[in-house]
């Protein structure tokens, strides 16, 4: 994991609102939000968010109450024998981490299916999404855990513990890559290569492995990571940021890719086409 650059150019949570020139016309920081907004005056996509937070909000008080019954304690212990109120509070941070860890997991499917459903529909509502042209992304492809970026996601979570602070970290660190799964659906819709994904994301055809060591994927002038950041630090958030924003994150791709497509499709293509 690249430490030293990371910690140079990892963008500040100050930075990633502020305005200014974007290659979509729009800051893209600002799509989590503008779905949050759009959801709640779109009542057509209520039912789907609705089955799949109802699900996950019980699902995950049931996987909390059972891991404070059975591991508050003795990972209380564990940090300190004699069980000062520091301990307690630290155990309890870390089984937040834990509750949604496993949610997420046995979640994973459902809510994939669920994300999809709510990216076309969105794109249908924009009448960006072309039917005969375009390719809905199966499920299936959430399961595969070998993906962007996945074990630094993994080797990152821990800094979730630290409240405020380890967040914003954590969401600078996997800022690009995240922006870039929820887009995903875009590129696979439209079929674009895995070649252009990366001159997209990246700016030139750099491999997910260089690219974790590359300043470049943490500027915060790159338009993937300031969308990645607020999707990945809204996630953060106990309970709702597992159950309800990866929903509306998936919301605010779709929002992300009709702009896209209302500038004439992603920039990658019309600078190989000499545009």
């Amino acid at each position: 994991m690249p430490h030293t650059p990371i910690a140079a150019t990892a963008p500040p949570i100050l930075s990633v609102v502020s305005l200014g020139s974007h290659r979509y016309g729009k800051d893209p920081s600002h799509y989590p939000f503008l779905a949050i907004k759009y959801l709640i005056s779109h009542a057509s996509l209520w039912a789907v968010v609705f089955r799949i937070v109802c699900c996950g909000t019980i699902l995950s008080i049931l996987i909390l109450v059972i891991l404070l019954a059975t591991a508050l304690k003795p990972q209380a212990q564990l940090i300190n024998p004699s069980l000062p109120w520091w301990a307690w509070l630290l155990s309890l941070l870390i089984v937040l981490v834990e509750t949604a860890i496993c949610a997420s997991l046995l979640m994973i499917f459902s809510q994939s299916k669920a994300q999809t459903n709510v990216f076309v529909a969105t794109m249908s509502l924009e009448g960006k999404w072309r039917e005969n042209e375009m390719i809905k992304q199966s499920p299936l492809k959430d399961l595969n855990l070998i993906k962007k970026a996945f074990f630094v996601r993994v080797i990152t979570m821990p800094l979730q513990i630290i409240p405020v602070v380890g967040g914003v970290l954590y969401s600078a660190i996997n800022a690009t890559f995240t922006g870039w799964d929820y887009m995903d659906r875009y590129f696979d819709a439209i079929q674009l290569s895995s070649r252009h994904q990366r001159v997209e994301v990246f700016g030139e055809d750099r491999s997910d492995c260089l690219a974790l060591f590359h300043p470049s994927t943490y500027d915060a002038s790159n338009d993937y990571a300031r969308f990645g950041f607020i999707c990945s630090y809204l996630e953060g958030f106990p309970i709702i940021g597992w159950t309800l924003f990866p929903i509306t994150n998936a919301i605010a791709a779709a929002l992300f890719a009709c702009d896209i497509e209302r500038c004439g499709g992603p920039a990658c293509l019309r600078t190989s086409s000499g545009q």
